[in-house]
């Protein structure tokens, strides 16, 4: 799921000049699933990144750390949208986005 967003996100960041990439997860706690995602995150990319531009992967405490938190609200507002047709939310962070995606099946939609 990680690597479909990223082919999303990625190419306009890439273009806006960034040079390097902080991927942040939640704690994962058992080590050996905490290696297969990180194995897969690097996977991707290393696919998608043009050379000389660094990443980091790091894992926070989805608990503490602020910018986990926002990302999950957003999430769920976005999601409420579209599974209730509740817009309140939604409408809050509407002027905050700059594109609001679906992935069904393997696909992006934009909206």
């Amino acid at each position: 799921m990680l690597g479909i967003l990223l082919k999303f996100v990625m190419p306009r960041e890439i273009v806006s000049g960034v040079d390097s990439v902080i991927v942040i997860t939640d704690t994962i706690p058992v080590n050996r699933k905490r290696r297969a995602i990180e194995r897969g995150i690097r996977n991707s990319l290393s696919a998608m990144l043009p050379a000389g531009i660094k990443y980091r992967i790091l894992h926070h405490n989805s608990r503490s750390h602020y910018g986990l938190q926002v990302a999950d609200y957003c999430c769920w507002a976005i999601h409420r949208k579209w599974q209730t047709g509740e817009l309140v939310w939604f409408d809050q962070i509407k002027p905050a986005m700059r594109s609001e995606v679906i992935f069904h099946e393997g696909q992006i939609y934009p909206c």
